[in-house]
């Protein structure tokens, strides 16, 4: 008996879900179809019933990603102040890779170096979730009346993103923690700057 229609969304769903964590802990070069496969308790010669390629999954995969940390974030800082919600989204996202559940690490930094030369699909996926990260910021900046809202939200995501990135390649857990701390003072400070300018004015 074939599947049912739901059954096969449930298992693509499952495939996506599998791979936006795995591809992110790994890379993408790092991991095959074999992987997501076996970690989604499939077997790979099912894999070309739902996907018609590697990159077709890994830009789905990545598009899920992003979905669950704005779907993270949203409920992390509902009710905050905008101030207390930028925070509070800084801290989770320079944090996540070092906390016990890493299933919202973002692709921007975690697939940062293999972006430039990835599929045009996973390319387009990483460029709409980094316009929409920033968007995001901006519009809790434009709460606190801070002008230039975007260009400070470009730069908040700019020092998140560029922080995580190079963090992994720290030698100790020691030292990421410091990186990433300081990331988080440095987007501080570039907040005050923001809140002052708009005081003097």
């Amino acid at each position: 008996m074939r599947k049912s229609k739901i059954e096969t969304a449930e298992t693509r769903k499952r495939i996506v879900d599998t791979a936006s964590i795995i591809i992110m802990q790994n890379g993408l070069a790092a991991t095959g179809i074999a992987d997501v496969m076996a970690a989604a308790g499939l077997t790979q010669g099912g894999f070309y019933r739902h996907f018609e390629s590697k990159e077709h999954l890994a830009a789905e995969a990545s598009e899920a990603a992003f979905e669950k940390i704005f779907e993270m974030m949203g409920k992390q800082v509902a009710g905050l102040a905008p101030r207390e919600a930028i925070g509070r989204i800084v801290r989770l996202y320079l944090h996540q890779r070092l906390s016990k559940n890493q299933d919202h690490l973002c692709p921007l930094a975690h697939l940062g170096s293999e972006l430039p030369n990835a599929d045009e699909r996973i390319k387009a996926v990483a460029n709409a979730g980094h316009k929409r990260m920033v968007g995001y910021i901006a519009g809790l900046l434009q709460q606190l009346k801070i002008e230039n809202s975007l260009d400070v939200a470009d730069a908040i995501a700019a020092t998140l993103v560029g922080a995580v990135t190079v963090s992994r390649l720290a030698l100790s857990a020691a030292s990421e923690k410091s990186m990433l701390n300081h990331a988080e003072s440095a987007v501080d400070l570039v907040l005050q700057a923001a809140l002052d300018a708009r005081k003097t004015k």
